[in-house]
């Protein structure tokens, strides 16, 4: 579904627009023939044509700067080997200097965008695209910016399957603000609604396969902490170098990379999906909301991933769950997680001092990819914190949070799991098959046995596992694990 994303506008022009401001335009609102010719000069050095005709081309027009992009020449720079074709084939956008000394970069449509691969095909279309964005010279990024689309269209055909996802209106706003240490803190916040897709294929025996859905709303949510653009910038000239001559920038290469890798950088993104029906062969699917969020944090030792997912309001069909499963399906989910006791920063320190830059070959060989891994999990011991969830049915209510760590081979941990009318629970599984409750049973009237009786009236189990493998339930050792 990422397809329809607005993404901004391709990051090298922020970044030159914002270099060539505060070098030299700086105060000079009027475009100018010799403005347009440095801004030229400074998206060659970020994208060299190797000699061809240059992708993009600047002008001054009026009040405007009006830079063309070549899309195709682009896609060839970029390595594609896909065939791809764009209607038109260039990207217009317009940069103008505001009297705060901001530049104000505007993009009026988007191009229809056709792929052929070996074995398939693919078509993007926007329709009624506007984009527009302030570039702040002095921080070389984007201060604020807006986006949005009347409707969108992705296809995708191959020999035996037809995808196609369609959507209404979307927007976008983006944000950035200056942090204490001069990086950035920067959002993207993303809308679409009434969404629709359809997949059709044939198995390899031949047989006919369909789904199809809608949603009625979809949100993205991208932030970046401690982002350093100028770096980056650096960064891209470097590696936009011929090859044969980066081991005569080395140094440079490293220390660029030193610098972005060095703790205090997070990057967090979520997905919000708002009344969501599937069609499948089983039988229909809805779910009245769902979100899934996911963190990644380098600050040194005290590095951590965090993810969390919640739903609620799912319904599935009768064919995909054992009769009288019913009442123990899950309505709501609410789970969380965090992942801990790593260290990103000097796994990159480690892999960067040990890469070999412009030589045959892999970067790092094997021995030095353990000094990675070595650095990467640092003293240890790794750790799996989890939040306290929650997961309900018509006949489950129960919740669990808890934490596991693992360190030279050896995990221990503990959990404790809460749950209410558990009798209830315990009568919906005496509805299901026989051969299920011949399981189910037994382990649920031995662990009813186990709990304890909080003062609310749930039922709880602490279980703990240790470094031997030996488990304790509420204090009582039930053996060890397989």
């Amino acid at each position: 579904m990422a397809a329809f994303r607005l993404r901004p506008s391709r990051a090298w022009l922020p970044l030159a627009s914002a270099m060539l401001a505060g070098a030299a335009l700086a105060g000079d609102k009027i475009p100018t023939p010799e403005g347009a010719e440095r801004l030229q000069a400074l998206l060659a050095q970020l994208m060299r044509s190797g000699g061809g005709p240059p992708p993009v081309t600047v002008k001054a027009v009026g009040a405007d700067y009006v830079v063309t992009a070549d899309l195709g020449a682009l896609t060839s720079l970029l390595g594609e080997d896909r065939q791809s074709s764009f209607e038109p084939p260039a990207l217009v956008l317009r940069a103008r200097e505001q009297d705060d000394g901001l530049w104000r970069i505007e993009e009026n449509s988007f191009p229809k965008i056709t792929t052929r691969s070996e074995d398939a095909s693919a078509r993007f279309e926007v329709g009624s695209y506007r984009q527009t964005l302030l570039i702040d010279p002095n921080i070389f990024w984007w201060r604020s910016g807006s986006a949005s689309a009347e409707k969108g269209v992705l296809s995708l055909q191959g020999p035996d399957f037809v995808e196609s996802f369609e959507f209404g209106k979307a927007n976008a706003d983006y944000a950035t603000t200056v942090r204490a240490d001069q990086s950035l803190s920067t959002t993207v916040k993303e809308e679409a609604g009434d969404i629709d897709f359809r997949f059709a294929a044939v198995t390899k025996d031949r047989e006919p396969r369909t789904a199809s859905g809608r949603i009625e709303k979809i949100a993205f949510n991208v932030g970046a902490d401690g982002l350093k653009p100028a770096k980056i910038l650096a960064l891209w000239k470097i590696l936009s170098a011929p090859r044969a001559t980066l081991p005569e920038h080395e140094t440079e290469l490293k220390d660029a990379l030193r610098d972005l890798t060095a703790p205090g950088f997070k990057f967090v993104e979520g997905v919000e999906a708002l009344r969501v029906m599937v069609a499948s062969p089983y039988g229909a699917v809805s779910l009245g909301g769902a979100k899934v969020a996911l963190g990644v944090a380098n600050l040194g030792p005290d590095s951590a991933i965090d993810a969390a997912i919640s739903a609620e309001g799912l319904s599935l069909p009768v064919a995909l769950a054992p009769p009288g499963a019913a009442d123990l399906t899950p309505s709501k989910i609410d789970l969380a997680a965090t992942f801990k006791g790593f260290d990103i920063a000097a796994a990159a320190k480690a892999a960067i001092d040990h890469m070999k830059v412009g030589e045959d070959g892999p970067a790092i060989s094997d021995e030095d990819g353990s000094k990675v891994a070595a650095a990467l999990l640092g003293s240890g011991p790794m750790r799996l914190e989890i939040s306290p969830s929650h997961i309900v049915a018509p006949a489950v209510d129960a919740e669990i949070e808890g934490s596991f760590s693992y360190t030279h081979g050896k995990s221990s941990g503990a959990v404790t799991v809460r749950m209410r009318n558990f009798d209830k629970t315990m009568t919906a599984v005496r509805a299901l098959a026989p051969e299920i409750q011949l399981k189910a049973i037994p382990a649920l009237a031995l662990a009813k046995g186990l709990a304890k009786t909080d003062g609310d009236g749930r039922l709880s189990w602490l279980v703990e596992v240790n470094e031997d493998r030996s488990i304790k339930v509420n204090g009582i050792p039930l053996g060890q694990m397989p």
